[in-house]
């Protein structure tokens, strides 16, 4: 049985965990089903918007503790090295991703989520570093993109104490873009992502890379990979439809090429 759901819809792709009787625990064949379906979404061309999301009311709990507490190196090794490629395949991905959190987002599941270009929360959910519940340290990249976002201090406490935070406080700190309630949830996100399906797939890429490259790089570093990032996409057949439409004022209208 696969242990993630795919369906297409106006562009987007829904992307979902399903393995809700264990709150969408990442087992290692519940990342794997992950990785093929991120790797196959890179290569589909009808795919213009990526939206993570899980089954049963709850994004993902994380890790799988009944597997826990038996790892030998090797193979927490392997498993770590199979959650660094998930939030990289996320990163890199070559169009846009949306993670939709209902219920809990926690440990692991965080970090995906975190992974994602957008987090859009249902006013219910709960995000969590909850790896110090658990007598472990960060992984799936969570320190760093905590850190990224909130700062090294506010990062410390979230990730030391394991205190859960509400979808309002992750929108005031800037986690969650934004929440929508449980009613409107599924057409509210639906929109988000549309909305970004709808734009140019290319510049759209060259846009989150600089994004992201620019927290880890210097000024003129940020420079030069904007105009490499303009240099390509002014190439672009939709930067062409763009600037025809603007001429001739209609509506512009984005291929994705």
């Amino acid at each position: 049985m696969m242990l993630v759901d795919r369906k297409l819809r106006d562009g987007v792709l829904y992307v979902t965990l399903n393995r809700p009787e264990a709150l969408n625990a990442l087992s290692p064949e519940l990342r794997e089903d992950l990785r093929v379906a991120l790797l196959d979404a890179h290569q589909d061309d009808d795919v213009r918007c990526l939206v993570l999301s899980g089954a049963g009311g709850n994004f993902s709990a994380g890790g799988d503790v009944t597997r826990m507490g038996q790892n030998t190196p090797a193979k927490s090794a392997a498993r770590l090295g199979l959650g660094r490629e998930l939030v990289e395949l996320l990163r890199n991905i070559r169009v846009p991703t949306l993670a939709a959190a209902r219920g809990h987002a926690v440990g692991a599941g965080f970090g995906l989520a975190m992974g994602t270009d957008v987090i859009v929360a249902e006013s219910g959910a709960r995000f969590q570093c909850g790896f110090i519940k658990r007598g472990l340290a960060p992984d799936s990249a969570v320190s760093y993109l905590l850190a990224q976002q909130l700062g090294v201090r506010r990062a410390l406490y979230y990730t030391m104490t394991g205190e859960v935070i509400d979808a309002a406080t992750a929108v005031d700190l800037g986690i969650a873009a934004t929440q929508f309630s449980s009613e409107e949830f599924d057409d509210r996100t639906h929109e988000v992502a549309r909305r970004l399906a709808e734009g140019p797939t290319a510049a759209l890429f060259a846009t989150r890379k600089a994004v992201h490259a620019a927290a880890d790089s210097t000024f003129a570093q940020t420079w030069d990979f904007e105009a490499f990032a303009a240099a390509v996409t002014s190439s672009t057949h939709d930067h062409k439809n763009a600037v025809a439409a603007f001429k001739s004022k209609t509506p512009a209208r984005f291929q994705g090429e």
